[in-house]
């Protein structure tokens, strides 16, 4: 299985109402990948989607940081966050962050 041993993981830090939340990648190979980050946010401000993609390249067995995002959230604020990582073949990998309190 190609998968094995690729993974996606979240390092996340909160400061008060602000999280940093930074996706990680650690694949078994070196890859030029492409990093999608797709953002849904709910809150007292409404509704909003927003989603970025960039090639990234991966050295393999090393983990390598894909973005940093700071977000502050308001008491009921609920946001998730995708990142897709994939070279168009055999590596695809999808994880999700969501904020505490999110469903």
């Amino acid at each position: 299985l190609a998968a094995l041993g690729n993974q996606l993981t979240f390092n996340t830090q909160q400061q008060g109402n602000t999280y940093i939340i930074e996706p990680v990648a650690t694949l078994t190979q070196d890859c030029q990948c492409m990093v999608k980050l797709t953002a849904q946010s709910s809150g007292t401000a409404g509704q909003s989607n927003s989603s970025q993609s960039k090639p990234v390249f991966i050295k393999g067995n090393q983990p390598t940081k894909l973005s940093r995002m700071s977000l502050e959230l308001s008491p009921g604020d609920r946001v998730t966050i995708l990142v897709t990582v994939t070279d168009g073949k055999d590596i695809h990998l999808e994880k999700q962050w969501a904020s505490p309190g999110s469903v």
